[in-house]
């Protein structure tokens, strides 16, 4: 009973201070209370404490150099204040593996589900990194299915410092895990690096095959990518 009422003060407490920062509009920052106590819950302060990583990482990258991003027209609209559609784009799958954990939390599958959990935060992370960081590339990006230049802000543009940045994202929240004491220093490592390096990459796939034609729009890029991601991280467990 405690746990539940630290975690629900806890995200209640976020929530707020997420919302006045303007991380979030009204509504998304709701949901993001939501999936917070899914997670804090199911899974405990740990596990939860990565999302909030990611959460800080993303408003950073995001604020970093804005007025150049706006200048570029590649800027997210309201000063990066994202909606309830980007909460669950990115939390949704991180808070299924949590529920998931819990009731598998004493068998080999909790383990591997730990790994995916990772890897679906590792996922968004780097994605948001590559992006943001991406956009202040002095070399124009490619889009990842041809290699021909494209305009900066294409989706499924990539550029070398927005592979770095990525990486440096998914390393982040790998050392975080292991910090955490979610998982080994080598599985945490290990799910980061390949999970969150391949599902990030997924999300320019998508977004140079789908999202450029408008057949899917961002929202549900990101959440495939993250879905790709943490079923990487799985396998990578499973072969231990």
């Amino acid at each position: 009973m405690f746990e539940i009422i630290f975690a629900s003060l806890f995200c209640l407490l976020f929530g707020f201070i997420i919302f006045r920062l303007k991380i979030l509009d009204l509504i998304g920052t709701f949901v993001a209370v939501i999936l917070g106590l899914i997670i804090g819950i199911f899974a405990g302060f740990e596990w939860l404490s990565l999302v909030i990583i990611f959460i800080i990482i993303s408003f950073i990258t995001t604020r970093y150099r804005y007025s150049y991003k706006h200048e570029l027209g590649v800027a997210e609209k309201n000063r990066g204040k994202r909606n309830q559609f980007s909460v669950v784009a990115n939390g949704l799958i991180p808070a299924v593996f949590a529920i998931l954990w819990f009731v598998n939390q004493d068998t080999f599958i909790g383990t591997i589900l730990k790994a995916g959990y990772i890897a679906s935060v590792a996922t968004v992370t780097g994605d948001t990194l590559s992006s943001e960081i991406g956009m202040l590339s002095k070399n124009k990006p490619v889009l990842i299915t041809s290699f021909k230049p494209v305009p900066v802000g294409t989706h499924g543009g990539i550029t070398l410092l927005g592979e770095i940045g990525g990486l440096i994202g998914v390393l982040l929240i790998g050392f975080s895990s292991y910090a955490l004491g979610l998982a080994s220093l080598e599985l945490s490592l290990i799910a980061a690096l390949v999970g969150g390096t391949l599902g990030f990459n997924f999300d320019s796939i998508l977004g140079a095959v789908l999202e450029r034609r408008k057949l899917i729009d961002n929202s549900t890029v990101n959440l495939l990518s993250s879905l790709t991601g943490g079923f990487v991280g799985i396998r990578i467990a499973l072969s231990f």
